[in-house]
């Protein structure tokens, strides 16, 4: 799990449960630009929790709210306390930082 501020990049990053202690992070050219998500989808089974990050985009008769799925992530039960701890971890340094962040709506 990412653990630093700030964007990700191929540098190194300290590893949560990682023995070594470093792990090389590196993202493809294709994908280092990331996609915007204003809303998430999560569902599970038995064997791994999928993550739809989704654009929500309001509908032309103002009435359907669309949202097109534009990653889908699939993990392992293993992961989903790594990544609430990463994303803890990170949002507490955020806020520090920024200040709180408020939700809209």
């Amino acid at each position: 799990m990412h653990n630093g501020g700030g964007p990700v990049s191929d540098r190194d990053w300290q590893a949560e449960g990682d023995p070594s202690g470093r792990i090389k992070v590196q993202v493809d050219d294709g994908i280092k630009h990331g996609v915007y998500s204003n809303f998430l989808v999560v569902g599970h089974s038995a064997h791994e929790f999928t993550l739809d990050f989704c654009q929500v985009m309001p509908g032309s008769n103002g009435v359907n709210v669309n949202a097109e799925v534009v990653a889908r992530i699939k993990v392992a039960p293993t992961m989903v306390a790594k990544i609430m701890r990463a994303l803890n971890t990170n949002m507490s340094s955020y806020e520090d930082r920024y200040g709180p962040v408020r939700e809209v709506g």
